[in-house]
C-alpha cells in the first residue's frame, strides 16, 4: 500500500500533464467535479470506477488500465488518479531529490542580447538590390503576359539569388512564388490562374516595398520556419491525407486532430513535400525522409492515433525531426466525441466564425462539417471543376468544389463517386473534411476527406448573431460593390495579361461608377492606375516602376473591401439568391 501512496503523492498536475496532456487533464478535473467517489484499495492497486468506466490504477501509474475504448492515459484514468490523491491518506514519506542551493543574486551575471541592426553598407546593397527586383517586375507588365521573354523565369530567379546574399528572405520567396506561376503560365499548365498570378505579382511588390525605406533585420524575414518545442505529451489522431503533384514540389500533406481539446491549434499537419527535378523526360524526386526516428512511412501510421514525445510545432505545423519520438500508439476511432464536438451542421455558423477569423493559412480555414443532404453533383465543363451542392438543415447551400487537372483526375473520380453515392442514399450521413473559404460572395469547400462513419451530432440550434439578421436590406448593394470590385480587379488582370506596350485605353466607366457608388477611394486609385497605365505607350519619361505602386493599391484597397463584404454576400446566396 505504501508504494501506491508513494506514487500517488508523486503525481501532481505536472506529472498527469506530463503522463497525458493538458486538456485531458483539465477534461478529468471537470469529469470528477462533484462526483461521489467509489474504489477500492488492495495492496499496490486501486480500482476506481468514474465516468462509466472502470480504471486500475497500479504502480507505476503509467502501466494503470482502463475499460475504455482509448489505449493510452486516458481521461477516466487521470481523473481516477485524482479521485484517490483526494481521497485516500498520503501519509508517507517521500523521496524528494535534494534542493540546489540558490546562487546568490549579486553572482549572477545577466547578458543582454544585442539589439541587431542593419548596417549602413549592407542597407545600400539592398535598397539597390530591391530596386533591381521591382525594375524586373515591371517588365512583367512592361510586356504582359503575353508577349514574356522566355529568360524571364531565369531574370527572377536571378533577383532570388541576390536577395539570398542579402538575407532578404520574404522577398525571395516572394519572387520564387512569382518564378514558379510565370513557368506553370509558360508551360501552359491547367494549374495556371491569372487572378492568383496578379495577386502573387501585388504581395511581391509590398514585400519589396517595404524594403525601401528603412527597416529592422526582422523585416527581412527567416529563411527556416522556427519551431518550437510542445509543452508535454502531444496525442494526434490522423483525420486525413492530401497528394501534391503538378509543380515544383510533389508528396503528401498529412493531417492530424490535436485530442487536447483546450489547445489553441486544433488541427495540425505534417508535410512530405520534396521537391522536382527533370532528367529528359523522366521526374525525379529528391528521397523520402521519415518522421519521428520511424522505419516506415508515415502513411502505414494514418490509422493510428499516436504520442508524441519532444514533439516540435510552428503554428500547428510538426516537424519531421528526429528527436521527436512516438511513445505510444493505439488505433484511432474517428467516430469519437472529440470530433464530433467541432462539427458544424449550420452553413452560417462556419462563413462568420471563418470570416471573423479572418484565416491566415491553411489550418486556419480547416473544418468538419455534416450537410443534410446533396442536392447535386455535376461537373463544370466552364470553369473545369467538379461541384457538389450542399444543403444544411436550415436549408442553407454552399458548394464542394475541386479543380480538375491531369494530375488530379484520381481524386475528382473519387469526388464523383462520392457525390452520386450521397445522391443515391440521402438517408446516410457523410462528414467533410474540408479547407473552407468565401470566394466571389459564396461560401466554398475544398474536400480533403469525407467520412460516412461518423454518428452524427445532435443538429445545434443557432441564432445569427444580431448584426447579420437584416442583411436582405443592404445585401444586393453589397453584391454590387463586389462585382464592381471583380470588374476592376478584371481590369488589372488584362493589363497584366496584355502588357503596358499594348493600346490601352480607359473609358472611366468604373472609375465613375465607383464615385457614383460613393467610392470616391477606389475611384481615385482606378482612375490613376488606368490614366498612368494607358500614358506609358505614349511616354518616354515613364518609368516601368511608377506604376507598381498604383497597381498595389488598387489589390489592397479590394482585398479589404472583400473581407468585410463577402460574409454578406455569402449568407445571402446561402438562401439561393445568387
Amino acid at each position: 500500500m505504501d508504494e501506491l501512496k508513494k506514487a500517488l503523492a508523486c503525481a501532481d498536475e505536472n506529472f498527469l500533464v506530463g503522463l497525458s496532456n493538458k486538456g485531458t487533464y483539465k477534461r478529468a478535473c471537470k469529469d470528477i467535479d462533484g462526483e461521489t467517489p467509489d474504489f477500492d484499495l488492495c495492496e499496490n492497486s486501486a480500482t476506481v470506477r468514474t465516468g462509466g468506466e472502470t480504471c486500475t490504477i497500479t504502480v507505476p501509474i503509467a502501466g494503470s488500465k482502463c475499460t475504455c475504448v482509448a489505449r493510452g492515459i486516458c481521461r477516466h484514468i487521470v481523473g481516477a488518479v485524482l479521485i484517490l490523491r483526494n481521497n485516500v491518506s498520503l501519509d508517507v514519506i517521500v523521496e524528494t531529490p535534494p534542493v540546489q542551493p540558490e546562487i546568490p543574486s549579486e553572482t549572477v551575471v545577466k547578458e543582454e542580447k544585442k539589439k541587431e541592426t542593419v548596417s549602413e553598407r549592407d542597407t545600400e546593397k539592398i535598397h539597390n538590390c530591391v530596386k533591381q527586383c521591382l525594375e524586373t517586375l515591371g517588365s512583367i507588365l512592361k510586356y504582359g503576359l503575353v508577349r514574356i521573354p522566355e529568360n524571364m523565369p531565369d531574370m527572377l530567379e536571378a533577383s532570388a539569388v541576390r536577395c539570398h546574399s542579402l538575407k532578404m528572405a520574404d522577398a525571395e520567396r516572394a519572387l520564387r512564388d512569382i518564378g514558379n506561376r510565370l513557368s506553370d503560365c509558360i508551360a501552359r499548365r491547367a494549374s495556371f490562374s491569372m487572378e492568383n498570378f496578379t495577386a502573387e505579382l501585388c504581395r511581391c511588390i509590398a514585400v519589396l516595398e517595404r524594403l525601401e525605406t528603412d527597416f529592422t533585420p526582422e523585416q527581412l524575414g527567416t529563411f527556416r520556419q522556427t519551431y518550437s518545442d510542445y509543452n508535454g505529451t502531444l496525442d494526434i489522431m490522423p483525420i486525413g491525407q492530401r497528394s501534391i503533384k503538378g509543380g515544383e514540389y510533389e508528396g503528401d500533406i498529412y493531417y492530424f486532430l490535436n485530442m487536447d481539446v483546450y489547445a489553441e491549434q486544433r488541427f495540425m499537419s505534417l508535410s512530405d513535400l520534396r521537391p522536382v527535378f527533370y532528367n529528359d523526360t523522366q521526374k525525379h524526386f529528391r528521397g523520402v525522409t521519415y518522421p519521428w526516428g520511424m522505419s516506415e512511412s508515415m502513411g502505414s501510421m494514418m490509422h493510428t492515433e499516436m504520442k508524441l514525445a519532444n514533439a516540435k510545432v510552428s503554428g500547428g505545423k510538426l516537424s519531421s525531426s528526429q528527436e521527436t519520438q512516438i511513445i505510444s500508439g493505439f488505433k484511432a476511432v474517428l467516430d469519437c466525441d472529440e470530433i464530433r464536438d467541432m462539427i458544424y451542421t449550420d452553413f452560417r455558423k462556419l462563413a462568420i466564425e471563418i470570416s471573423e477569423k479572418n484565416p491566415k493559412n491553411e489550418l486556419d480555414k480547416l473544418c468538419f462539417v455534416q450537410p443534410k443532404k446533396c442536392i447535386e453533383s455535376e461537373f463544370d465543363k466552364y470553369s473545369q471543376q467538379y461541384i457538389i451542392t450542399l444543403e444544411d438543415v436550415q436549408g442553407n447551400r454552399i458548394s464542394v468544389r475541386a479543380k480538375y487537372r491531369a494530375e488530379t483526375k484520381n481524386f475528382i473520380d473519387i469526388l464523383e463517386s462520392m457525390g452520386k453515392r450521397m445522391i443515391e442514399k440521402p438517408k446516410k450521413n457523410y462528414v467533410f473534411l474540408a479547407s473552407a473559404y468565401i470566394y466571389d460572395g459564396e461560401l466554398t469547400l475544398f474536400p480533403i476527406e469525407i467520412y460516412d462513419f461518423i454518428k452524427p451530432p445532435v443538429p445545434e440550434v443557432y441564432e445569427l448573431p444580431e448584426k447579420y439578421r437584416d442583411i436582405d436590406v443592404y445585401a444586393v448593394y453589397a453584391e454590387r460593390i463586389m462585382n464592381l470590385f471583380s470588374d476592376i480587379y478584371d481590369r488589372m488582370c488584362v493589363i497584366v495579361r496584355s502588357g503596358l506596350q499594348a493600346d490601352i485605353k480607359n473609358n472611366h466607366n468604373l472609375e465613375n461608377l465607383a464615385f457614383n457608388y460613393g467610392l470616391k477611394g477606389i475611384s481615385r486609385l482606378t482612375g490613376e492606375f488606368m490614366e498612368c497605365a494607358s500614358s506609358y505607350r505614349h511616354s518616354v519619361d515613364s518609368k516601368i516602376t511608377d506604376i507598381l505602386p498604383k497597381m498595389l493599391k488598387i489589390y489592397e484597397y479590394i482585398n479589404q473591401g472583400r473581407k468585410r463584404l463577402e460574409i454578406i454576400t455569402s449568407l445571402y446566396n446561402m438562401k439561393g439568391n445568387k
